[in-house]
């Protein structure tokens, strides 16, 4: 429905890379989005003009081992999204008759399973590499217009790399990653190969503060298909660059 199971910064804030420390660590995130789109395919109708506001709650748990694996950290982890969404369309179903569309949601969304990451470091550079698996266990229906599951499984594979300076307080991160789609059994459709990188750039300018960049560019490598692609091979791509504090 022209988004996808990646969420630009859900990777992090900064030091993408750095090996977390033994032990249990549990986060929470919001994330909000707002924003339109031209044309997607929604449940088998192709729908014009979205507008769409959507807040997640992203609960996250994560155990690192103490012992080393591959000389690195080894880390399992699980992520539980639930939220609200609205979206406001215009519908045009297989006949060509056209009617305005609303709708929305609040439930959970698609569990996110890392049963794989490693983490190493060697003088200022850290390195990460992770296998996540997003399962369909969100709430969905093919004939509402507004799902907070998406309906398909999703296998993100992913790396890092982070340069921290402690001396200057300075740290940079580079968080590249492929995601493979399976189809959407209810509507034959199927999300092509997306590529994402997130990035950050900060500066602590005192122990407990710090300024920087964060951004991320998102491309589909490889179009949608299925007898549900009804608008051909449809690539999405994005960018984003802002401001963080911490």
């Amino acid at each position: 429905g022209g988004a996808s199971h990646y969420l630009p910064g859900a990777g992090g804030d900064m030091l993408l890379a750095v090996p977390p420390a033994p032990g249990l660590t549990v986060a929470n995130t919001v994330w909000f989005q707002t924003g339109n789109l031209g044309s997607a395919v929604l449940g088998g109708n192709v729908e014009l003009g979205l507008d769409l506001d959507l807040a997640l709650n992203l609960a996250s748990a994560s155990y690192t081992f103490e012992t080393p694996v591959l000389g690195g950290a080894y880390t399992m982890a699980a992520m539980g999204p639930f939220g609200y969404a609205n979206l406001s369309a215009s519908l045009t179903g297989p006949g060509g008759g056209r009617i305005d569309a609303s709708g929305d949601s609040f439930a959970l969304s698609d569990i996110a399973l890392i049963p794989v990451q490693l983490n190493w470091s060697a003088g200022a550079f850290s390195f990460k590499a992770s296998q996540a698996i997003i399962a369909p266990t969100g709430a969905y229906d093919a004939s509402d217009p507004i799902n907070l599951g998406r309906n398909y499984w999703s296998f993100d594979t992913a790396a890092a790399v982070t340069w921290f300076d402690p001396e200057g307080g300075r740290e940079v991160s580079l968080a590249p990653g492929i995601m493979f789609n399976t189809e959407n059994p209810d509507t034959d459709y199927r999300t092509g190969a997306e590529f994402h990188l997130d990035f950050t750039a900060t500066q602590f300018v005192s122990e407990s503060f710090a300024v920087g960049l964060r951004g991320y560019w998102y491309k589909q490598i490889s179009g949608d298909s299925g007898a549900g692609a009804v608008l051909g091979d449809f690539k999405s791509e994005s960018v984003g660059l802002g401001l963080g504090f911490l």
